[in-house]
């Protein structure tokens, strides 16, 4: 009888995220998370209002849209579900009233907590796994808080095979619930950053043509004007020749700027090999070093401690990285510190930049890496742009994570190439 109950509650746990999946793509994801917030509140509602009651305790899956309401959408929905279920809680009474709301209580904290590092995991099953995990911690504290409530009131050796056999029951539901809402709800958020990608793709590549066309374009009188430039300044002195010298300095940053119009239209991979990371790392940080100390910030790094390869154009990522590790600098405070650390797992390294710098705004977070945004004063964000861009056609990926007047960090993740191969590639490379 009690499976029974427990499996339409199951159901009654997947109908809040079976609708948002039909409003996905309408809606904006804030809108997202308050109509979440109201469907796990409604199913909080059945859940409580149809609980049935065993062993003079109220069965049902409520813990279930806690873990929900935290993980998908944020601290505020979470504790607006606590909320909820202790007045419904208050409402419905009982003998073990306060064992309810102790068990709502530390569930509802334990879950806040352990949310920043759900949020912090990257793939789809170690999200999911990690809250299954988790699901099991309801039923200890059911057991616990059971237990001593029992041996209160002198009930202990009567009724606790009974409360253990529910208590196993209601693990297996909760697990079940669990496992089935966080993979259909990361399937909904992995379809949704796949449309993201992809529309932001179609207008990058649409945005690159138009730059590559004005570049060329743009660039061509350009290069006639500075020649013109340099022979006048040949017969001048004085004044006129330091105008010379100012008119043709901007005239190289403006040339620069076309570079990287033109590189982030269509990076050009002109040496593409198998490098070792750790000695990229090794070679921007000595190319880093005295950068750092004129701005009077620690640089340190965290090399791997054995060799790995990954099969890229070098001096494109030395220039991404290099970028991001200036940027790293300037945005870092006198005595503070960047640290440069590599990570590896089976088939990725990961790069990540740390800076305990100025931080970034959610807004100013979300712009990272669009067309002319940038948050120094005389900066065209073009360089932020191209390092997307060189990333991407290198099959990896770059994130950014930050928060204001804490710091932020840059993680780069591109795949490891093939050991054996790789090592072969690197030390013919090596002898050329």
């Amino acid at each position: 009888m009690i499976a029974e109950k427990l499996l339409l509650h199951v159901l009654v746990v997947l109908i809040p995220i079976l609708v948002v999946s039909l409003l996905l793509n309408d809606r904006k994801e804030k809108q997202l998370k308050v109509f979440l917030t109201v469907l796990l509140g409604i199913s909080a509602s059945i859940c409580m209002f149809f609980s049935f009651e065993e062993q003079g305790m109220h069965w049902d899956l409520r813990y279930v849209l806690i873990m929900l309401a935290f993980f998908y959408a944020g601290p505020k929905a979470g504790w607006s579900i606590c909320g909820l279920l202790l007045i419904l809680r208050t409402v419905i009474g009982g003998d073990q009233l306060f064992v309810g709301y102790a068990v709502i209580l530390s569930t509802s904290i334990v879950y806040y907590f352990l949310a920043k590092k759900f949020n912090r995991l990257d793939m789809k099953w170690e999200r999911v796994m990690y809250a299954i995990k988790l699901s099991f911690y309801v039923a200890i504290i059911e057991l616990a808080l059971l237990t001593i409530y029992l041996e209160l009131i002198g009930d202990l050796h009567k009724q606790y095979g009974h409360f253990i056999f529910y208590i196993l029951v209601f693990t297996a539901a909760i697990v079940i619930a669990v496992g089935f809402a966080t993979l259909l709800l990361e399937q909904l958020l992995e379809k949704k950053r796949i449309e993201a990608e992809m529309e932001k793709a179609a207008k990058l590549n649409a945005i690159s043509e138009l730059a590559a066309s004005i570049a060329h374009e743009v660039r061509n009188p350009l290069t006639v004007v500075k020649g013109f430039l340099q022979l006048m300044q040949k017969d001048e002195t004085g004044k006129k020749k330091e105008y010379f010298n100012i008119a043709l300095c901007e005239m190289n940053r403006a040339e620069e700027i076309i570079s990287d119009y033109l590189n982030f239209a269509k990076p050009q991979f002109k040496h593409v090999q198998v490098v070792e990371v750790n000695q990229i790392i090794n070679e921007i940080f000595s190319f880093l070093s005295p950068y750092s100390l004129k701005e009077n910030v620690a640089l340190s790094i965290h090399s791997l401690p054995k060799q790995t390869f990954i099969h890229i154009d070098k001096n494109q990522l030395k220039q991404v990285l290099i970028n991001i590790i200036k940027n790293a600098i300037e945005a870092t405070p006198e005595k503070g510190e960047v640290t440069v650390e590599v990570q590896e797992n089976e088939t990725v390294v990961s790069v990540v930049i740390t800076d305990n710098g100025k931080g970034m705004t959610p807004d100013q977070l979300a712009k990272i890496g669009t067309l002319f945004y940038s948050t120094k004063e005389k900066g065209t964000g073009l360089g932020t742009v191209v390092s997307f861009r060189i990333i991407q056609e290198m099959g990896g990926t770059l994130r950014y994570e930050s928060n204001l007047d804490v710091g932020t960090k840059v993680t780069i993740m591109l795949p490891i190439a093939e050991s054996h191969t790789a090592r072969l590639e690197a030390a013919s490379a090596a002898m050329k």
